[in-house]
């Protein structure tokens, strides 16, 4: 082999040298870049909102409802009560609970919410509403049918830390607007 030849590959040689040794030392950070994943053992079930029931019957011009939930997690419910405007509240009567015999419906507006946390398979105490024909109307006392929607809503349940270390389960309720098209 002549000088010249052995020059050149040596040359070529320690070139390619170079660049495995340039583009080996940034290597590291380039397989950091591509690979993003992780691997885990086990696992832990993830559920978004909550599926109840409400369950409703009618004695008279007296609508009890109560409401179950039938999903996985703990919630708080709220109901409302829409009816026409010959119709009013004459009263809310709430049946106690059979477990405790406390009171745990409570109104604020419109809407009366149950301040249990709500857990799964648990039915909430029975709400009683009576309703009567509007006093300023001139209609029949004895009515055969009204009509009353229910409606009802949950939140889950949300815990706020105390000073003493303690957790107090709370609901974050949407803010209604009760203006059409506003």
């Amino acid at each position: 082999m002549s000088k010249k030849r052995l020059y050149r590959r040596r040359t070529a040689l320690l070139a390619a040298l170079a660049l495995v040794l340039l583009f080996g030392s940034t290597l590291k950070d380039s397989l950091a870049y591509f690979t993003t994943y992780t691997r885990v053992n086990g696992h832990w079930p993830v559920t978004f909102g909550s599926d109840t029931e409400i369950e409703e019957t009618i004695e008279d011009l007296t609508k009890k409802i109560q409401i179950e939930n039938t999903g996985e997690t703990d919630c708080f419910v709220r109901i409302r009560a829409y009816f026409g405007e010959d119709m009013v509240v004459l009263k809310k009567v709430e049946e106690a609970d059979a477990k405790d015999g406390a009171v745990h419906w409570t109104q604020d507006g419109d809407w009366w919410y149950y301040s249990q946390v709500l857990k799964p398979g648990e039915t909430t105490c029975e709400l009683a509403m009576t309703f009567a024909p509007h006093q300023n109307l001139h209609l029949n006392p004895v009515i055969d049918t009204f009509h009353v929607v229910i409606v009802q809503e949950t939140a889950p349940v949300l815990y706020r830390t105390n000073p003493d270390g303690t957790r107090t389960p709370y609901a974050e309720w949407p803010e209604q607007n009760e203006e059409a098209g506003s």
